[in-house]
């Protein structure tokens, strides 16, 4: 079993065999655990030098899990309609038979077995109920431990006698029109067909169906084996599905259908008080023509859906979201996915739709599971009708994509880290704080408690347990980190002894039942570590409340103007977008964990001096944000804000005070921790020569900063505690004026702590940089002193954090992804291998599981990963190639280049490695190919993280940034520690050019200018690179930039004009085409030409020709923007006219961008 098990403190764990508990043992004894503070989220880690304490961590095993309530993967058992049959009913369906006799078993990677079960099955006559049948299909359910989706099909009734395209069913039987004269109208479906459609608001009905429905409830209501009922087929909620048009169906008046449709609400409530109910999620549009649901708002209101989710144990279920386009839509009109992300934290959503081997699914079933997981957050998504017959078939077809939708949908919870007390005496206290991530993409709708054992070291047998009641995994999401502190007092008569504790989540009888997505686990329950039971133990110190939870900008649940987009290009679902100043969007299900002051992070993509504001529950909290460059239109980063919030749900808003486009990825919410502390600059006890309140606009976080610094000038800061003694992250925000020298250094109790530390210039005093150092600091109360050495009224110097460094590994399989795919093809289907495909591979001579085929653009995406510690860590990649290589890899956005050297591909893995730095918490982890591979390219086995102080913290390039043809130059390396040291380097640096055309840069760092034109040179560095740009002039040759709207350059085609974009093109203007064999043509004089335009992520492949001959095709797709590319250059033309050709070339509807022509001409003496 997969998954990693790291002692953070102590060391490696060493585990008896886990065995599970009897019911009863004379040995086995039993508490309840106090609690002391409910929930919270955030690693929090143990303090150095308590022998008493000791923290481990562990990985996701990214296995299938299989059995957990209410989640999964669903299987249609009803057997599937074919060309020559109707099909049959639940009465007379022999694959059921198969099932109920014994011949045939659930498969056992199916989790909810979803059966049609029509009214005429169980009640074929007035009164006369016959349940043989489905008692025994449930006892065969809960035989095989599966539980059952029941589908009650009560509505209208299609044509079964003539339409050989539906199933049997009777849904409402023959009687209740016959017999009880409910009253019906023949509504058309198909354009040929009619249905027997019951007028819903009569009495007869109603009564009928309420008998009916508690009838049903009566005998099935709480069996173990039953997950929910499904309120089916009532399509005049507003599913697009139905034999007939209940979208038009002939109400009365507005109010008789409110009535009506909160009536039958009203029977599936009082009828099942303990099975959860099913709601269809409405797949129509808002009526523009009805005055009661003409907004989203109002039809939630109209058709019943606000009563629907009073029900706290009811879910929504979705037909629309197994689509070969992308579900989620942000519109005004849309139903479903409004309600998907207004109840998705209240009421599990669940989805399914059309037929595995259908057009639809099939062209494309990536994007089936996509929309599931990603865009509804399902608990379990089905392919429909496979059955018995199908199923393998469908698993074929499907791939690794069923297995990502198996293992991702509804819930996934992994314990990432534990604090405990590992040293403890009977009738002591055990302490026990777990910081615990979901890692699936929806949500447990019930409670768990949690059970801690000490089970014996040698034999595994349970000798003492207690119960935490207090957890509450239903406020546990994707994104969050979920701490629970559980304190047990331990028996008096507990032995002395070496066990092994271990931690179940467990059902209302103290039985485990939820499988975990953690190492090591029998029978669900799974060992943490060591534990000694001695005659004295150190007192034992409850954990601080840690808290992390992060809000995703598209899921808002109401807007104004804001709507939600397609994802940026450093990744994530979508993001918000607001384009007018009043623009708005709010997030009415955010809970809050724990009260207190939460540090805010706003990733946002604006303009330099926008405005932004916050309110929380209709109130300010923040004042006007002013925005920075966050590097173009796109390009994200983020600001940050202190915001104290209380315990429970609230309503957080964003509204865009001014400016024009204004996005936000995400933002999340981290209350401060023991190991962290961070000093405001101006908030000195005492200060010399300084200034303590620059003005906020040439700050970044909303407060004050110093400034008026020059050498010999100090502040200091009294009273300051520090938690426990180690090496601290010193992190140090300021901006600057000009590029003179800045120095300090930091004195404790007036002591050197630091020596002389020195700043880089940030560009500008609008723009703010974070330099970091590492500083020992020795638990207690100080007085810290920072004292310039270097300074010339040239720094606003914000505020200075310090973060508690650890050890900590972590090793994730490169195959263990929860997403991948290529960026250019998000939507797109060409075939299994699209992205990247995972194989078996060598290396020395033994077989190892790699991914490999990672084409530029290609992704991995690892979510949810925790890390402990704000500071740097190692990353480590075990990797062969068979070319030299770049990969990109992002933490939540933030890009670092990996180079991947020439290892001699398969059978030669190397490890290649660099520095990142992360913030404690949960990231999203992405590697992306930036190069494009012209063999097999990268195989890649794994990476691990490992937290480190051994930093070198960056490599700075320098040479000539202009050169002529023929001239020869240096590129040279310095590395950087972390103090600011600056020193030469040349050993191990590797350095290359961009464009060979244009400068060449040999193994020793001498440049030789080649042609005309700039190029990017780079040095490397253990990972670390910097470049600098040069641009190459020939004097022999005159240079010609012609407009994309000079008049002798002709479109042929569907070209499209695009000026003033203020993105830094040429002219400020381009042409673009969006179909494949659309063309540019420009005719010119000379020996040489270039073509500019753009490398994005809406560009594709274009064509390039001269004089007929295609001399280039060159893809342009990138995840970042860049403007005014020559990707294409020719400089050795014969004298003359020649013709140059841009085609698109690409067929997924991608651009060809035309930005300007540069001739090359010789020149004339």
């Amino acid at each position: 079993m997969k998954g990693l098990v790291a002692t953070i403190v102590v060391g490696v764990l060493s585990m008896g065999a886990l065995v599970a508990p009897a019911s009863t043992t004379s040995a086995h004894q039993n508490s309840t655990a106090k609690a002391p503070g409910g929930t919270a989220a955030v690693a929090t880690t143990a303090t150095p030098g308590d022998a008493s304490e000791r923290t481990v961590t562990f990985t996701d095993t990214h296995e299938v899990l299989h059995g957990n309530p209410y989640t999964g993967t669903a299987f249609d058992i009803n057997s599937p309609q074919t060309a020559t049959s109707k099909g049959y009913t639940f009465t007379t369906d022999p694959a059921i038979t198969d099932f109920i006799e014994g011949r045939k078993r659930i498969p056992h990677d199916a989790d909810i077995v979803r059966v049609q079960v029509a009214w005429a099955d169980f009640e074929p006559g007035a009164n006369k109920f016959s349940w043989h049948r489905f008692d025994q299909f449930m006892k065969r359910i809960n035989q095989q431990g599966k539980t059952a989706e029941i589908q009650l099909l009560m509505s209208d009734a299609p044509d079964t006698k003539n339409d050989p395209g539906v199933f049997p069913y009777q849904y409402p039987p023959a009687w209740l029109f016959d017999v009880e004269k409910a009253p019906y109208r023949l509504a058309q479906y198909n354009g040929q067909y009619y249905s027997k459609q019951p007028l819903y608001y009569s009495p007869i009905y109603l009564n009928a169906l309420s008998k009916a429905v508690h009838a049903f409830a009566k005998r099935y209501d709480g069996n173990t084996g039953i997950a929910w009922v499904d309120l089916r087929a009532f399509s005049l909620f507003g599913e697009w599905s139905g034999w007939n048009d209940a979208l038009n169906f002939p109400w009365p008046d507005d109010a008789t259908r409110t009535k009506t449709l909160h009536a039958i609400l009203g029977i599936y409530s009082s009828a099942f008080r303990k099975t959860m109910v099913m709601m269809q999620n409405a797949g129509a549009n808002v009526d523009a023509n009805d005055a009661a649901a003409d907004t989203q708002a109002k039809r939630f209101t109209a058709y019943g859906y606000d009563v629907a989710a009073a029900n706290k144990n009811w879910g929504f279920r979705s037909d629309t979201v197994n689509s070969a386009f992308p579900w989620m839509q942000y519109d005004t009109s849309g139903e479903s996915s409004y309600i998907n992300r207004l109840e998705r934290r209240d009421h599990i959503q669940v989805s399914e739709g059309s037929t595995w081997n259908s057009s639809i699914m099939i062209n494309n079933p990536r994007l089936v599971v996509k929309n599931a997981i990603e865009a509804y957050h399902s608990n379990l998504q089905g392919i429909n009708n496979t059955s018995f017959a199908n199923w393998d078939a469908m698993k074929k077809a499907y791939g690794e994509w069923f297995t990502t939708l198996a293992r991702y949908s509804g819930y996934r919870f992994l314990m990432q880290q534990a604090t405990y007390s590992d040293r403890v005496k009977a009738g002591g206290t055990l302490n026990l704080a777990q910081i615990w991530t979901n890692n699936g993409a929806g949500f447990s709708p019930k409670k768990y408690p949690l059970k801690v054992y000490l089970l014996d070291s040698s034999s595994g047998r349970v000798v003492w347990s207690g119960t935490d009641a207090s957890v509450d995994e239903t406020t546990w999401f994707k994104g969050d980190a979920d701490q629970v502190r559980s304190s047990f007092k331990l028996p008096n008569s507990l032995r002395a002894g070496k066990y092994t504790l271990a931690v179940a989540m467990v059902d209302s009888t103290g039985k485990p039942r939820i499988e975990l997505a953690m190492p090591n686990g029998k029978n669900k329950i799974y060992p943490v570590g060591p534990v000694t039971v001695a005659a004295s133990a150190p007192t034992a110190v409850a954990q601080a409340a840690q808290a992390q939870f992060r809000v995703e900008g598209e899921d808002y649940t109401g807007a104004q103007g804001a709507y939600g987009v397609e994802p940026p290009a450093e990744g994530g679902f979508g993001a918000l977008y607001m384009g007018q100043a009043g623009d708005w969007a709010e997030y009415g299900n955010v809970e809050v964990p724990t009260t207190g002051t939460y540090r805010v992070e706003f990733r946002v993509s604006a303009s330099q001096g926008d405005h932004f504001s916050v309110q929380v529950d209709g109130k300010d909290a923040l004042g006007s944000i002013a925005t920075p460059d966050t590097g173009g239109y796109n390009v994200y980063s983020t600001i940050e804000r202190e915001l104290p919030l209380t315990a429970g749900r609230h309503t957080i808003k964003l509204v865009r005070d001014d400016g024009s486009w204004f996005f936000v990825n995400w933002m999340r919410f981290t209350l401060a921790n023991p190991d962290e502390f961070t000093i405001q600059a101006e908030s000195a006890t005492d200060q010399s020569g300084t200034w303590l309140k620059a003005l906020d606009d040439v700050d970044d976080d909303g407060t004050p900063g110093v400034s008026v610094i020059d050498s010999g000038d100090w502040l200091s800061y009294d009273n300051v505690d520090v938690a426990a003694t180690a090496t601290y992250l010193m992190q140090f925000r300021y901006s600057t004026t000009n590029s003179d020298p800045l120095s300090f250094r930091l004195e404790v109790d007036g002591k050197d702590a630091t020596g002389a530390l020195s700043l880089e210039p940030t560009g500008g005093v609008t723009t703010a940089k974070t330099e970091n150092f590492f500083v020992p600091l020795k638990a207690g109360t100080h007085t810290l002193k920072v004292v310039w050495i270097s300074a010339s009224s040239n720094i606003v110097w914000n505020w200075m954090r310090f973060d508690r460094q650890g050890d900590y590994h972590a090793t994730i399989a490169a195959g263990d992804y929860n997403m991948q795919w290529n960026l250019a093809k998000e939507y797109s289907w060409d075939g299994p291998d699209t992205g990247v495909v995972s194989g078996t591979y060598h290396d020395d001579g033994k077989p190892v599981a790699a991914v490999g085929s990672i084409d530029q653009q290609d992704y991995l995406r690892y979510e949810n990963i925790d890390v402990p510690y704000t500071g740097y860590y190692k990353l480590d990649l075990r990797v062969a190639s068979d070319e030299a290589q770049r990969l990109q890899f992002d933490v939540d956005g933030d890009a670092t280049t990996v180079n991947v050297p020439d290892t001699g591909g398969d059978g030669h893995f190397e490890d290649v490695s660099t520095w990142v730095a992360m913030t404690a918490g949960i990231h999203n982890l992405r590697f992306i190919g930036e190069s494009a591979r012209t063999s097999a390219g990268v195989l890649f086995e794994k990476f691990g993280l490992t937290a480190t102080t051994d930093v070198l913290k960056a490599v700075s390039a320098a040479g000539p940034s202009s050169l002529t043809v023929g001239d020869t130059g240096t590129l040279t390396a310095t590395e950087i520690s972390m103090d600011g040291t600056r020193t030469p380097v040349t050993d191990g640096v590797i350095y290359s050019s961009s464009d060979d055309s244009v400068a060449t840069v040999a193994s020793d760092g001498t440049i030789t200018a080649k042609g005309w034109g700039t190029a990017s040179l780079t040095v490397s560095l253990d990972g670390l690179t910097s470049s600098v740009t040069v641009t190459v002039t020939d004097p022999s040759v005159t240079l010609t930039t012609v407009n994309d709207t000079d008049a002798s350059i002709t479109y042929s085609g569907d070209w499209g004009y695009n000026g003033e974009r203020d993105l830094g093109d040429f002219d400020d203007d381009v042409h673009y085409a969006t179909t494949a064999g659309d063309y540019a043509e420009y005719t010119f004089t000379g020996t040489g030409v270039a073509l500019l335009t753009e490398r994005f992520r809406d560009m594709g492949n274009t064509d390039i020709s001269i004089d007929g001959v295609k001399r280039a095709t060159v893809n342009c797709n990138t995840s970042l923007r860049m403007v005014q590319q020559p990707v294409f250059v020719v400089r050795d033309l014969a004298p003359g006219e020649h013709t140059i050709r841009v085609t698109n070339s690409d067929d997924s509807g991608r651009l060809t961008i035309v930005d300007a022509f540069i001739v090359q001409q010789p020149k004339t003496s």
